[in-house]
């Protein structure tokens, strides 16, 4: 079968298109037919060097997938060949095939595509465990999230209006991205390449400040975000890039000062149960209509660079998917 291999941490050079055997999934996996992968900012890094992975080199890419059951161990009993389901995967997702844990497996609701679905799996579950388990906001909070037109981005602006927050503070780059997050609920939108836009966030919670930032990017739009904490505000870091990246005295005096606190997150530390007791929740407001999907930048596995590219240079908007 035809699958994305990583050779090296060269950059885009170390991911290459290869012919390997099918994997076989054992008594508790499923075996998936890829229709859709997933890309993830974690995998962009991983192609960097900068982000752990899973298995020595070589590996196939792809942390989830979504498809059709192809074939199902023999401890399996809930799922049958011929199911569409989403899930993490078990041997790389950029491939015809792979294997998944069962017990992950997502049912795909009806109406939701292949690619949409991909979205559900880490980053939807992603936003929705951040905010059930991290941020924790208060309707009366207001809450600011950057990057807020990406793929967790879209998720966090509908999930923290579906919790009843009454001031969601949307950040984006271009005027598309801010109507997106506007028709998606957000109260105020703001383009954080505009000199002004702290002066707008500052009048978005009239002088208050955030009670909440839900920081994915670090650099000048952090350090700014970051500034703007209210007194007893609390943000959450979260992303594979903020990572790498030290946290200054400066910010360890503003907390002492202003009483605020920093929680970290990180999906794949969450216990399984946490992740699998969020999902009925998260399916729930997907059919109900109250969080939409957007997946409509899809790549063929051959074409994984331009795939890459386009997600490092944050031309997309949501989900970024291959398709075998």
């Amino acid at each position: 079968m035809k699958a994305v291999q990583l050779s090296s941490f060269a950059g885009l050079a170390g991911l290459k298109l290869v012919e390997i055997d099918r994997p076989t999934p054992s008594e508790n996996e499923v075996l998936i037919q890829v229709k859709a992968a997933g890309i993830n900012f974690a995998e962009l890094e991983m192609v960097r060097g900068r982000y752990p992975a899973p298995r020595p080199l070589p590996l196939t890419m792809g942390f989830e997938a979504s498809g059709i059951v192809a074939h199902v161990g023999s401890e399996v009993t809930h799922l049958r060949v011929g199911d569409r389901i989403t899930s993490i995967v078990s041997s790389g997702g950029y491939a015809e095939y792979a294997t998944a844990d069962a017990s992950m497996a997502i049912p795909i609701p009806h109406g939701v595509t292949f690619a949409e679905a991909n979205a559900i799996t880490i980053q939807g579950l992603s936003a929705y465990t951040l905010l059930r388990f991290a941020a924790r906001p208060q309707p009366d909070d207001s809450v600011l999230i950057q990057a807020a037109a990406g793929g967790v981005g879209l998720f966090l602006v509908q999930l923290a209006k579906s919790m009843g927050v009454k001031n969601v503070i949307a950040l984006a780059s271009s005027k598309e991205k801010l109507d997106l997050v506007k028709s998606l609920g957000a109260d105020f939108s703001i383009n954080y390449t505009e000199q002004n836009w702290v002066a707008q966030v500052e009048q978005a919670t009239r002088g208050r400040g955030v009670e909440v930032v839900l920081e994915a990017n670090s650099g000048e739009i952090g350090d700014k975000s970051f500034k703007l904490m209210a007194p007893f505000g609390r943000a959450v870091i979260y992303g594979a890039k903020n990572a790498h990246d030290s946290f200054p005295t400066e910010k360890v005096r503003q907390l002492i000062l202003k009483n605020q606190s920093v929680t970290g997150f990180n999906f794949p530390s969450l216990q399984p149960e946490q992740i699998r007791e969020s999902v009925p929740a998260l399916l729930d407001l997907i059919n109900k209509g109250q969080v939409k999907l957007f997946a409509k930048h899809t790549f063929g596995l051959a074409d994984v660079h331009g795939a890459f590219e386009a997600l490092s240079n944050r031309q997309t908007i949501g989900k970024v998917v291959l398709t075998p």
